[in-house]
């Protein structure tokens, strides 16, 4: 199934109350396939994500660009500069873990995230 940009929408507002400690990691995952009718993996995924973003660490898993795009302005706009700097830094190591595949590289996000960046100067 696809993930659109209005589950995406939907799933970061969980994904925020997972964060804050207003619920878990398995009723976000719940909650995000209740509302989103996303699957309980991808959902746990964006979770994992969301997390790994705001505390600047790698993350394994990949979503589409627009996802991404959305994940880096809204956490922008919710938590400001600094956590934005660690979403660009966690998205830079997951781009670099996935360069070690030898599948080639993620130059959509690479673009992304360097647009962020120069905007952010």
């Amino acid at each position: 199934m696809k993930i659109t940009i209005e589950m995406s929408k939907e799933a970061y507002e969980i994904a925020k109350k997972v964060y804050s400690g207003q619920m878990t990691k398995n009723e976000g995952k719940i909650e995000i396939n209740r509302c989103t009718g996303m699957n309980e993996g991808s959902a746990a995924a964006f979770i994992t994500i969301f997390l790994s973003m705001m505390n600047g660490e790698v993350y394994k898993r990949a979503f589409n660009n627009d996802t991404n795009k959305l994940l880096f302005e809204s956490i922008r706009r919710d938590y400001g500069q600094k956590y934005l700097e660690n979403a660009l830094n966690a998205a830079q190591k997951h781009i670099d873990y996935y360069s070690t595949f030898g599948n080639g590289k993620l130059v959509g996000l690479q673009k992304i995230v360097n647009q962020m960046r120069k905007h952010n100067t």
